[in-house]
This record gives structure tokens, sequence and C-alpha cells, in this order.
């Protein structure tokens, strides 16, 4: 038996792949325009929710009440109502807890008769900030923000669910990560918990730099590398034999990929037409572009590490960057007048340039020839960085390219840590001696598999949604901001040894003289107090 789990992390609340959404409204089904507006909200939202209004939620005979006619192959809405009179006294805060489980309590009934494409043990549910906003809590946002933890927890609990709390507001993040690090994580133990604060530690130093990749996609409906071929040879006419060969298991990925260009090719030049090649990129283009991201991208997005590198296609790494307000440079394709510090390197292409796209053996062959710079960065963060590889199995053929130029430059010591470390899904005693003293390898399966008779395939989702457990227990320890202490919406809500250390920081400012401010250090106190949260009467 799992434990339901909650999980925090940056992003847009509407762009997560999640089973269904809360969706704050009043009694009178009154949403904040964003939810709704052309640029940020949901398209048909506005109409759906007209038809989905009933007496009981008016009364406030209920407190949440589903989206009707909503799209099945869409995370759907719940309508939640905020506390009546808003969120002022610990009344209010009852109130707002009492919303958070009824909304629990009615998605996980809802994501329960719908059908899941996120291949996860446990729905996953998705909540903003509730109360924080129009709802009244905005000066509270401290307190109200422990009801939302807590709540959440007992919710999941009670409905067997996993629910994400999805934040704008990074000085609630930075409090939220705060609160969660005293947190018990029963489903990782103490092995995996030592690993996490690890790699924190290289995090806050700013030398952890994730390297992804297709695992970390199929959370969100990416798709696994048997389900692209699938994908790619339905856009042939194939004869069953040919099929047979084709997903045979001893024929190589590069292979598969290489056949199914060449029929492309094929196909191309019966019509006439000379984008054979071109038509297959965006066939691969199309198969692995999906609409949200998943748990797995926003949690890595949400670590704001200064470099990022992947082996996917897809786009949904840049796009949580940018909904936690750290948008990313990708490279290739930025220039020196538009690279930045937070840069993501692609190395296999993007389905921005499906001409970019590496995927058959001659694209693996020729990779050096055309793109040696960019091997050239990885070997570089291998060397000075330490990389955490996720989402994939350790036998990409780039992948080995580039771990053995690094050996290469590295002294070679089998009984030493590794210079990166590698999470996998399942335990392979092999693997631990062919990868010893290169990868630290960190299997998020246990040496006791939930049970010997499960399929691969659950053994794997489950570790799936265990390796996401993992990176929110990195995300809680790599956060190291504490930009709410000094803001005045937080105060409430801060720990005895904080608050002191709040009232001694804020006398410090006030009591300053002019000539201690013109001195040339004060330049660096006003910096801390300005990521201390400092309120504008403070400054």
């Amino acid at each position: 038996m799992t434990t339901p789990h909650v999980f925090v992390t940056l992003g847009d609340l509407t762009h997560v792949e999640c089973d269904a959404w809360m969706l704050p409204t009043d009694r009178g089904f009154r949403v904040e325009d964003h939810w709704t507006s052309d640029e940020t909200g949901v398209s048909g939202l506005a109409e759906k929710i007209a038809g989905s209004k009933n007496e009981l939620f008016k009364q406030g005979a209920i407190l949440a009440t589903k989206v009707i006619d909503w799209d099945a192959d869409r995370p759907l809405p719940v309508l939640t109502a905020v506390p009546f009179q808003g969120i002022r006294t610990e009344a209010d805060l009852r109130d707002l807890a009492s919303a958070v489980r009824a909304f629990i309590s009615l998605g996980a009934t809802l994501a329960k008769d719908r059908q899941s494409k996120h291949r996860r043990p446990k729905p996953l549910l998705a909540m903003p900030a509730f109360g924080t906003g129009k709802g009244g809590g905005g000066a509270i946002r401290g307190q109200v923000l422990e009801a939302l933890l807590e709540s959440a927890k007992f919710g999941a609990l009670e409905n067997d669910v996993d629910v994400v709390i999805v934040l704008r507001d990074p000085q609630v993040f930075a409090l939220a990560q705060q609160k969660r690090a005293g947190y018990e994580w029963p489903e990782l133990g103490p092995g995996l918990m030592q690993k996490a604060q690890e790699l924190a530690a290289f995090a806050r130093e700013g030398k952890l730099v994730p390297f992804m990749g297709a695992g970390v996609s199929v959370s969100a409906g990416g798709p696994s590398w048997s389900q692209l071929i699938q994908k790619l040879a339905a856009g042939i006419d194939m004869s069953e034999s040919e099929t047979e060969s084709l997903t045979r298991a001893n024929r190589s990925a590069l292979d598969q990929a290489a056949y199914l260009r060449e029929r492309y090719l094929d196909l191309a030049h019966e019509r006439g037409s000379e984008s054979g090649a071109e038509q297959f990129g965006v066939e691969i283009a199309a198969a692995v572009s999906v609409e949200r991201y998943g748990l797995a991208p926003a949690l890595l997005a949400s670590l704001r590490t200064e470099q990022a590198i992947t082996l996917n296609y897809d786009d949904l790494f840049e796009r949580a960057a940018s909904d936690a307000n750290d948008p990313r440079t990708v490279i290739p394709g930025a220039t020196s007048k538009t690279v930045s510090n937070k840069w993501l390197l692609k190395l296999h292409g993007s389905v921005d340039d499906p001409a970019s796209i590496v995927l058959t053996r001659d694209d693996y062959l020729g990779y050096n020839t055309t793109r040696e710079a960019l091997s050239a960065i990885v070997k570089a963060n291998l060397i000075t960085h330490h990389l955490m590889f996720v989402g994939f199995g350790l036998a990409d053929d780039h992948f080995h390219q580039i771990i053995h130029d690094v050996r290469q430059s590295l002294p070679n010591d089998p009984s030493g840590p590794g210079y990166a470390t590698a999470i996998t899904m399942l335990a392979d005693p092999l693997d631990a001696t062919l990868w010893k003293g290169q990868l630290d390898l960190l299997p998020m399966e246990g040496s006791s598999p939930i049970d010997a008779a499960t399929a691969t395939s659950d053994r794997i989702a489950h570790a799936g949604r265990k390796l996401e457990i993992f990176l929110d227990a990195l995300l809680v320890f790599a956060t190291d901001s504490h930009s709410y202490l000094l803001d005045n919406d937080f105060a409430s809500a801060l720990s005895p040894g904080e608050a002191t250390l709040r009232e001694k920081l804020l006398a410090l400012k006030i009591s300053a003289t002019a000539d201690e401010k013109d001195a040339a250090g004060w330049r660096l106190v006003e910096q801390m107090f300005e990521e201390l949260g400092g309120s504008p009467q403070h400054k």
C-alpha cells in the first residue's frame, strides 16, 4: 500500500497534466478573469461554467461541483467555493479547509470515473494557492498556506489520491518548502532521503545540472520509444510481416527509426515529392508534442538550476520553466544577442525545428561532425558540475559516447563516487557493475519490488511515481530562499526563531544612521533586505 502524497511546485495550474483541478469561485459562480481570459485562460471554460450552475452550490449545501460536459481528454475543472465572508479568522480558515477537502473528495471520485492517460498508480489532483487572492486571505497568506498544506494532506489520505499545489508566488513557494522540510516522506526511506539532501546541496551551490530523457515526459502523455515507433509506423502502409519484423524485441531502436525514415522517403518519392525527410521530422514532432507538462518537468524546472540538458524533442521543460518565472535560452537556436545565463541544451533537436531531430543510426553516426560543440558543453559540465540523469535507461548510444569521452579525461577510480547521478526506475545489478566509479545509480524501485508477480509496466509506473516524490523532496531541500521573512503578510506564519530574527533585522534597518547607510557595505545589506522580502514601508 502506497501513501498518498502532496506535491508543491511553481507553475501554471492550467498547464499541468492532471486528472482534475480546483477552480476557485464564489457561490454566484464568479471566477477571476485570468481563468477565462483569451490570453491566460482555459479555452471554453466560461461557457461551461455558465452551464454548470446548481442550487445546492449556490446555497452552500455543497462546497464543490464539477464543470459539466467537459472534454474527457482535458483535466476536469472542479468549481470550489471560497469562504463566504472571505478569510480573516480562524473560523474562515476552517471553512477553507472544508472546501479543500470537499474538492479532493469530489475530484477523487470524478478522476476514478475518468480514464486516466497518465499511467500513475494514483490519480493526481491539482490546486492553486486557494483563498489568497480575492478570497480575502492575501493579508494572512502564511496561515492560509499552512491550512492548505494540512487540509490537502488529510484530503489525500482520506481519498487515496495525490495532490499537487501549484504556486505562482515565489514567496509562498519558499515558505511552503520551509514548512515541508520537517515532513515525513514514508515513500522514500532513509537512503533516498539522504541522496535527495546530497543532490540538493549541489543545487544550492549552483552545481547541479538536470539531464533529462524521455521518461520525464511520460507522465504528461508523451510516448515511450515503442509508442513513438508505433505512431510513426501508423503514418505509412505496412504489412503485418513488416510490422512484426520492425517491432521485434532484438531490433535496434536506431534501425527501427532508420527503416521508417526510408519508408517515408519512398512514399514521398512515389507521390512525386521531395519532402519525405521533412515529413518524417514533422511526424516525429507531432508524435511527441503534448499540450500540458507533468509533475517531473514542473519539479525540475522549479529547481531553477542555471543549466539543463535534454535528449527530448518536446518543449515541456521550457514551458514549465517559463511558468516558474525562470525562462531558458534554448541551445542550439540562440544567438549571441539572445543567449542568457539560464539555458537548456537540446542535444537531439526540438519540435520547433523538425529538421534538427536526431533519431536514426545515420543521425547518431554523423552527430560529432555536425554538433561537436554541443557534446563539448555536456563533457565540460560532467567535469565541472554534477549531472543528474533523469528519465532514461542508460542505453542511448550518444549518452555512452559522451560518458566514454569524459572517462578518458578523469582519473579512473572504480571504488570512488561517480561524477554524476543516474536515477533509474528498476534496480539492475549488471548496471551497477558496469557503471561503478562513473555513475552513482539511484534506482527508484528498492531491492524488494512491490510484488514479484507485478508486471514490469506496473513496476515502472510505481517507480515513476516514486521518482516524482523524490524530485519533490529534492526541491524542498534545494530551496534556500527566505523571501517571505520580512513581508508583513507572512509574519503570523513564522517560526519563533524566524520571528525573532525578523524583529532584529527590522530594528537594524530602522536604527541605521545616515553615515552607516552611506558606508560601502550597506548596499549588500539593502540587497539582503530585498531578498528577504522587505515590504515597502521597511525599505
